[in-house]
Protein backbone atom coordinates (compact mmCIF):
# COMPACT_ATOMS: atom_id res chain seq x y z
CA UNK A 1 0.00 0.00 0.00
CA UNK A 2 1.19 3.69 -1.06
CA UNK A 3 0.79 6.51 1.43
CA UNK A 4 1.14 9.46 0.28
CA UNK A 5 2.31 12.50 2.79
CA UNK A 6 1.21 16.47 2.80
CA UNK A 7 3.66 18.93 1.98
CA UNK A 8 4.11 20.83 5.27
CA UNK A 9 6.46 24.30 5.51
CA UNK A 10 5.60 28.31 4.52
CA UNK A 11 6.37 29.72 0.93
CA UNK A 12 8.86 32.59 0.73
CA UNK A 13 5.59 35.06 0.08
CA UNK A 14 4.16 33.91 3.38
CA UNK A 15 7.17 34.23 5.39
CA UNK A 16 8.09 37.95 4.00
CA UNK A 17 4.22 38.89 4.64
CA UNK A 18 4.40 37.44 8.69
CA UNK A 19 7.53 39.37 8.34
CA UNK A 20 6.55 42.38 7.67
CA UNK A 21 3.61 41.93 9.90
CA UNK A 22 5.38 41.08 13.36
CA UNK A 23 7.35 44.33 11.99
CA UNK A 24 4.46 46.67 12.33
CA UNK A 25 4.00 45.16 15.39
CA UNK A 26 7.01 45.94 16.92
CA UNK A 27 7.15 49.51 15.84
CA UNK A 28 3.97 49.71 17.34
CA UNK A 29 4.66 48.57 20.50
CA UNK A 30 7.66 51.19 20.18
CA UNK A 31 6.11 53.59 19.75
CA UNK A 32 3.58 53.75 22.59
CA UNK A 33 6.86 52.53 25.07
CA UNK A 34 8.74 55.14 23.79
CA UNK A 35 6.96 58.20 25.17
CA UNK A 36 6.69 56.13 28.62
CA UNK A 37 10.16 55.64 28.94
CA UNK A 38 10.21 59.47 28.00
CA UNK A 39 7.54 60.31 30.42
CA UNK A 40 9.33 58.01 33.18
CA UNK A 41 12.22 60.63 33.08
CA UNK A 42 11.23 63.65 31.94
CA UNK A 43 8.03 64.32 34.10
CA UNK A 44 9.53 63.15 37.22
CA UNK A 45 12.75 66.34 36.61
CA UNK A 46 9.60 68.36 35.90
CA UNK A 47 7.65 68.07 38.82
CA UNK A 48 10.67 68.46 41.52
CA UNK A 49 12.04 71.43 39.38
CA UNK A 50 8.13 72.86 40.21
CA UNK A 51 7.90 71.81 43.78
CA UNK A 52 11.49 73.05 44.61
CA UNK A 53 10.36 76.68 42.80
CA UNK A 54 7.09 76.67 44.90
CA UNK A 55 8.58 76.23 48.09
CA UNK A 56 11.38 78.81 46.92
CA UNK A 57 8.87 81.71 46.39
CA UNK A 58 6.65 80.71 49.00
CA UNK A 59 9.53 81.11 52.05
CA UNK A 60 11.16 84.03 50.20
CA UNK A 61 7.73 86.35 49.78
CA UNK A 62 6.96 85.01 53.72
CA UNK A 63 10.36 86.36 55.09
CA UNK A 64 10.41 89.62 52.61
CA UNK A 65 6.40 90.56 53.59
CA UNK A 66 6.93 89.96 57.16
CA UNK A 67 10.34 92.15 57.01
CA UNK A 68 9.84 95.72 58.54
CA UNK A 69 7.45 94.92 61.48
CA UNK A 70 8.08 96.97 64.69
CA UNK A 71 6.93 97.20 68.26
CA UNK A 72 3.13 96.63 68.91
CA UNK A 73 3.50 98.71 72.54
CA UNK A 74 4.78 101.44 74.27
CA UNK A 75 5.80 105.02 72.10
CA UNK A 76 7.53 103.05 69.88
CA UNK A 77 4.56 101.50 68.32
CA UNK A 78 3.49 105.01 67.33
CA UNK A 79 7.00 105.95 65.63
CA UNK A 80 7.99 105.02 62.25
CA UNK A 81 10.13 101.95 62.56
CA UNK A 82 13.56 103.70 61.98
CA UNK A 83 16.28 100.60 60.79
CA UNK A 84 16.02 98.91 57.61
CA UNK A 85 13.41 96.22 56.97
CA UNK A 86 15.50 94.38 54.28
CA UNK A 87 19.70 94.74 53.36
CA UNK A 88 20.58 94.01 49.53
CA UNK A 89 23.70 91.49 51.11
CA UNK A 90 23.46 88.55 53.28
CA UNK A 91 24.24 89.76 57.19
CA UNK A 92 24.85 87.73 60.21
CA UNK A 93 24.68 90.74 62.50
CA UNK A 94 27.93 92.13 62.70
CA UNK A 95 28.40 95.43 62.51
CA UNK A 96 27.49 96.74 58.97
CA UNK A 97 30.25 99.43 59.13
CA UNK A 98 32.81 96.90 59.20
CA UNK A 99 31.70 94.94 56.14
CA UNK A 100 34.67 96.18 53.37
CA UNK A 101 32.05 95.22 50.43
CA UNK A 102 28.92 96.98 51.55
CA UNK A 103 26.02 95.65 51.58
CA UNK A 104 24.35 96.31 47.89
CA UNK A 105 24.44 92.76 46.26
CA UNK A 106 21.93 91.56 43.43
CA UNK A 107 21.27 87.64 44.60
CA UNK A 108 21.43 88.44 48.32
CA UNK A 109 19.04 89.70 50.46
CA UNK A 110 18.17 89.93 54.31
CA UNK A 111 14.71 90.48 55.92
CA UNK A 112 14.68 91.48 59.48
CA UNK A 113 11.41 91.45 61.91
CA UNK A 114 10.29 92.11 65.24
CA UNK A 115 7.37 89.72 64.97
CA UNK A 116 4.12 90.45 66.71
CA UNK A 117 3.56 88.40 69.04
CA UNK A 118 7.64 88.45 70.16
CA UNK A 119 8.73 89.74 73.90
CA UNK A 120 8.96 93.73 73.53
CA UNK A 121 10.07 96.07 76.33
CA UNK A 122 12.26 99.47 76.65
CA UNK A 123 15.51 99.86 78.14
CA UNK A 124 15.13 101.07 82.02
CA UNK A 125 18.45 102.22 82.05
CA UNK A 126 20.85 104.32 79.60
CA UNK A 127 22.89 101.95 78.09
CA UNK A 128 26.87 102.45 77.44
CA UNK A 129 28.96 100.03 75.57
CA UNK A 130 30.59 98.06 75.78
CA UNK A 131 27.93 97.20 78.46
CA UNK A 132 27.47 93.43 79.71
CA UNK A 133 23.53 93.25 80.22
CA UNK A 134 19.97 95.36 78.71
CA UNK A 135 18.03 96.46 81.49
CA UNK A 136 14.36 97.11 80.55
CA UNK A 137 11.51 97.77 81.71
CA UNK A 138 7.60 96.32 80.53
CA UNK A 139 5.88 98.14 77.95
CA UNK A 140 2.63 96.89 78.84
CA UNK A 141 0.60 95.19 81.23
CA UNK A 142 2.33 91.61 81.28
CA UNK A 143 4.88 91.60 83.74
CA UNK A 144 8.31 90.35 81.66
CA UNK A 145 8.58 87.39 84.36
CA UNK A 146 5.55 86.01 82.47
CA UNK A 147 6.38 83.56 80.22
CA UNK A 148 4.63 85.21 77.28
CA UNK A 149 6.20 88.36 77.84
CA UNK A 150 9.71 86.89 78.94
CA UNK A 151 12.82 87.29 76.36
CA UNK A 152 14.55 83.71 75.01
CA UNK A 153 18.50 83.01 76.41
CA UNK A 154 18.96 82.12 72.42
CA UNK A 155 17.45 85.44 70.97
CA UNK A 156 18.43 87.96 69.36
CA UNK A 157 16.79 91.50 70.20
CA UNK A 158 17.04 94.97 68.19
CA UNK A 159 17.97 98.03 70.33
CA UNK A 160 16.69 101.12 68.50
CA UNK A 161 16.16 104.87 69.38
CA UNK A 162 14.21 107.41 67.06
CA UNK A 163 18.28 108.96 65.59
CA UNK A 164 17.93 105.48 63.28
CA UNK A 165 20.59 104.01 65.56
CA UNK A 166 20.06 100.00 66.27
CA UNK A 167 21.72 97.09 66.94
CA UNK A 168 21.04 93.46 66.86
CA UNK A 169 22.51 91.19 69.46
CA UNK A 170 22.16 88.09 70.37
CA UNK A 171 20.93 87.34 74.40
CA UNK A 172 22.95 85.28 76.64
CA UNK A 173 21.37 84.94 79.92
CA UNK A 174 18.15 86.38 81.19
CA UNK A 175 17.75 87.03 84.53
CA UNK A 176 14.77 85.30 86.99
CA UNK A 177 12.77 87.93 87.12
CA UNK A 178 13.17 89.22 82.96
CA UNK A 179 14.71 92.50 83.70
CA UNK A 180 17.87 92.07 82.45
CA UNK A 181 19.35 90.62 79.52
CA UNK A 182 22.66 89.78 78.93
CA UNK A 183 24.77 90.34 75.95
CA UNK A 184 28.24 90.36 76.87
CA UNK A 185 29.73 88.50 74.02
CA UNK A 186 27.95 91.30 71.63
CA UNK A 187 28.45 94.66 72.84
CA UNK A 188 26.18 96.88 71.26
CA UNK A 189 27.94 99.66 68.62
CA UNK A 190 26.73 103.02 70.43
CA UNK A 191 25.11 104.43 73.20
CA UNK A 192 21.36 104.77 73.86
CA UNK A 193 18.60 106.31 76.15
CA UNK A 194 16.60 105.06 78.97
CA UNK A 195 13.20 104.97 76.77
CA UNK A 196 14.74 102.78 73.77
CA UNK A 197 12.88 100.09 72.49
CA UNK A 198 14.02 96.47 72.80
CA UNK A 199 12.22 93.65 70.82
CA UNK A 200 13.02 90.22 69.93
CA UNK A 201 13.76 90.11 66.45
CA UNK A 202 14.15 87.29 63.65
CA UNK A 203 16.34 87.66 60.46
CA UNK A 204 16.46 85.31 57.58
CA UNK A 205 19.35 86.29 55.22
CA UNK A 206 19.50 84.11 51.52
CA UNK A 207 22.52 83.81 48.98
CA UNK A 208 23.62 81.83 46.52
CA UNK A 209 26.63 79.71 46.36
CA UNK A 210 28.29 77.31 44.18
CA UNK A 211 28.09 73.57 45.22
CA UNK A 212 31.54 72.03 44.67
CA UNK A 213 30.17 68.90 44.33
CA UNK A 214 27.54 69.23 41.73
CA UNK A 215 29.00 72.58 40.30
CA UNK A 216 25.44 73.81 40.39
CA UNK A 217 24.08 77.12 42.19
CA UNK A 218 22.49 76.18 45.55
CA UNK A 219 20.22 78.80 47.33
CA UNK A 220 21.49 78.50 50.91
CA UNK A 221 19.88 80.43 54.41
CA UNK A 222 20.76 81.51 57.38
CA UNK A 223 18.12 82.07 60.24
CA UNK A 224 18.80 84.57 63.09
CA UNK A 225 22.12 84.81 62.54
CA UNK A 226 23.13 80.92 62.18
CA UNK A 227 25.73 79.52 59.81
CA UNK A 228 23.71 79.17 56.03
CA UNK A 229 22.93 76.23 55.56
CA UNK A 230 21.51 74.83 52.15
CA UNK A 231 18.07 75.44 51.44
CA UNK A 232 17.18 74.96 47.46
CA UNK A 233 19.79 73.23 44.95
CA UNK A 234 20.03 73.61 40.99
CA UNK A 235 19.02 77.08 41.29
CA UNK A 236 19.82 78.36 37.91
CA UNK A 237 20.13 82.38 38.78
CA UNK A 238 17.99 84.44 41.53
CA UNK A 239 18.09 88.77 41.48
CA UNK A 240 16.60 91.08 43.72
CA UNK A 241 15.27 94.43 42.55
CA UNK A 242 14.23 97.26 45.09
CA UNK A 243 11.52 99.44 44.39
CA UNK A 244 9.93 102.27 46.91
CA UNK A 245 9.55 105.59 47.81
CA UNK A 246 10.25 108.39 45.07
CA UNK A 247 9.93 111.64 47.56
CA UNK A 248 13.14 112.06 50.13
CA UNK A 249 11.79 112.04 53.93
CA UNK A 250 10.22 115.21 54.87
CA UNK A 251 9.54 116.51 58.70
CA UNK A 252 5.68 117.71 58.33
CA UNK A 253 4.50 119.91 61.12
CA UNK A 254 7.94 121.40 62.39
CA UNK A 255 6.87 124.33 64.04
CA UNK A 256 4.23 121.94 65.69
CA UNK A 257 6.33 120.46 69.23
CA UNK A 258 3.17 118.03 69.26
CA UNK A 259 2.26 117.03 65.80
CA UNK A 260 5.63 117.26 64.16
CA UNK A 261 6.81 114.14 62.82
CA UNK A 262 8.62 112.23 59.90
CA UNK A 263 7.13 110.89 57.00
CA UNK A 264 9.07 108.01 57.26
CA UNK A 265 12.57 107.29 58.07
CA UNK A 266 14.17 109.15 61.44
CA UNK A 267 12.79 112.52 62.71
CA UNK A 268 15.60 115.19 63.50
CA UNK A 269 15.72 116.90 66.48
CA UNK A 270 13.88 120.04 66.73
CA UNK A 271 15.76 123.64 65.30
CA UNK A 272 18.59 124.70 67.22
CA UNK A 273 18.44 121.10 69.51
CA UNK A 274 21.54 119.20 69.12
CA UNK A 275 21.27 115.15 70.08
CA UNK A 276 24.92 114.41 71.53
CA UNK A 277 24.81 110.82 70.26
CA UNK A 278 24.96 111.34 66.56
CA UNK A 279 27.75 113.63 64.62
CA UNK A 280 25.13 115.54 62.39
CA UNK A 281 24.68 119.44 63.41
CA UNK A 282 22.18 120.36 65.48
CA UNK A 283 18.65 120.21 64.45
CA UNK A 284 19.67 117.82 61.53
CA UNK A 285 20.22 114.05 60.87
CA UNK A 286 21.11 112.09 58.21
CA UNK A 287 17.66 112.66 56.36
CA UNK A 288 17.70 116.48 56.78
CA UNK A 289 19.78 119.45 56.79
CA UNK A 290 18.59 122.63 58.29
CA UNK A 291 18.93 125.84 56.05
CA UNK A 292 17.89 129.39 57.42
CA UNK A 293 16.08 126.84 60.09
CA UNK A 294 13.97 125.31 57.28
CA UNK A 295 14.65 121.66 57.02
CA UNK A 296 15.32 120.05 53.62
CA UNK A 297 15.92 116.62 52.67
CA UNK A 298 19.57 115.22 52.07
CA UNK A 299 18.33 112.65 49.51
CA UNK A 300 17.44 113.39 46.00
CA UNK A 301 13.72 113.17 44.38
CA UNK A 302 13.51 109.84 42.27
CA UNK A 303 11.59 109.18 38.78
CA UNK A 304 8.38 107.34 39.51
CA UNK A 305 7.27 104.45 37.55
CA UNK A 306 3.75 103.70 36.65
CA UNK A 307 2.96 101.74 39.79
CA UNK A 308 4.11 104.89 41.74
CA UNK A 309 6.89 103.62 43.08
CA UNK A 310 10.89 104.45 42.35
CA UNK A 311 13.60 101.78 41.50
CA UNK A 312 16.27 101.94 43.73
CA UNK A 313 19.07 100.16 41.79
CA UNK A 314 22.05 99.05 44.10
CA UNK A 315 24.86 102.12 43.92
CA UNK A 316 22.11 103.85 45.31
CA UNK A 317 22.42 101.36 48.70
CA UNK A 318 26.26 102.74 48.67
CA UNK A 319 27.24 106.33 48.42
CA UNK A 320 25.09 107.74 52.04
CA UNK A 321 24.09 109.61 53.51
CA UNK A 322 24.70 107.19 56.63
CA UNK A 323 22.52 106.74 59.56
CA UNK A 324 22.55 107.07 62.18
CA UNK A 325 25.96 108.81 60.73
CA UNK A 326 29.21 108.53 58.82
CA UNK A 327 31.36 107.15 62.23
CA UNK A 328 28.70 104.43 63.68
CA UNK A 329 30.03 100.98 63.06
CA UNK A 330 26.85 99.87 62.16
CA UNK A 331 25.41 102.52 59.97
CA UNK A 332 23.91 102.00 56.90
CA UNK A 333 22.45 104.21 53.78
CA UNK A 334 19.51 106.32 54.57
CA UNK A 335 18.17 104.87 51.25
CA UNK A 336 17.73 101.32 52.73
CA UNK A 337 14.23 102.93 54.27
CA UNK A 338 13.06 103.91 50.71
CA UNK A 339 12.49 100.19 50.60
CA UNK A 340 8.42 99.57 50.24
CA UNK A 341 8.71 96.35 47.30
CA UNK A 342 10.88 93.76 46.67
CA UNK A 343 10.84 92.12 42.95
CA UNK A 344 11.88 88.33 43.35
CA UNK A 345 13.13 86.59 40.37
CA UNK A 346 14.00 83.57 40.71
CA UNK A 347 14.89 80.26 37.74
CA UNK A 348 14.97 76.51 38.59
CA UNK A 349 16.68 74.11 37.04
CA UNK A 350 15.84 70.46 35.67
CA UNK A 351 18.78 68.37 38.48
CA UNK A 352 19.57 65.61 35.72
CA UNK A 353 21.76 66.75 32.84
CA UNK A 354 20.21 64.42 30.43
CA UNK A 355 17.10 66.46 30.49
CA UNK A 356 18.18 69.64 29.55
CA UNK A 357 19.30 70.45 25.88
CA UNK A 358 22.26 73.04 24.59
CA UNK A 359 19.98 75.46 23.82
CA UNK A 360 21.07 79.07 26.05
CA UNK A 361 17.95 80.67 26.51
CA UNK A 362 16.06 77.94 27.34
CA UNK A 363 18.83 76.40 30.21
CA UNK A 364 20.92 78.18 31.57
CA UNK A 365 23.21 75.76 32.69
CA UNK A 366 22.93 73.31 29.51
CA UNK A 367 23.04 69.90 30.12
CA UNK A 368 23.93 66.36 27.40
CA UNK A 369 20.72 65.98 26.33
CA UNK A 370 19.68 65.10 22.72
CA UNK A 371 15.54 64.64 22.70
CA UNK A 372 14.28 67.49 22.41
CA UNK A 373 11.06 65.43 23.47
CA UNK A 374 13.14 64.81 27.07
CA UNK A 375 13.71 68.04 28.17
CA UNK A 376 12.52 69.70 31.04
CA UNK A 377 13.36 73.60 30.41
CA UNK A 378 14.26 75.80 32.74
CA UNK A 379 11.47 77.91 35.26
CA UNK A 380 11.71 81.51 35.92
CA UNK A 381 9.07 83.50 38.24
CA UNK A 382 9.01 86.96 39.17
CA UNK A 383 7.16 87.76 42.49
CA UNK A 384 6.33 91.05 43.88
CA UNK A 385 6.33 90.99 47.81
CA UNK A 386 5.43 94.06 49.62
CA UNK A 387 7.15 94.80 52.74
CA UNK A 388 5.46 95.64 56.03
CA UNK A 389 3.69 99.49 56.01
CA UNK A 390 6.67 101.65 57.64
Amino acid sequence: MVVTRGCSGFTLAELLVAMAVTVVALGLVASLVRPVSMAFQSLPEAADAQQRLRVAVQRLTEDVTGAGAGPVSGWAARAVPAWPAVLPCRWGGEPLGTRPEGCAQHDAITAVTMPFAAPQAMLADDLAPPAGALRVAPVSGCALSHAACRFRADARVIVADDSGAWDLVPVSAVSSDGLVLDHAAAPVTRPYRAGAPVGEARSSAYSLRLDPATRAFQLRRAADGAPDMPFLDHVASLRFEYFGRADPPAVIDDDDPVRRRAAYGALPPPAGVDDTLDAWPAGENCHVFRLDGLPLPRQAALPTGADGLAALPASLFTDGPWCPDGASLNRYDADLLRIRLVRIVIRIQAQSPAVRGLDASVFAAPGGGRDAARFVPDLEVRVDAAIRNR
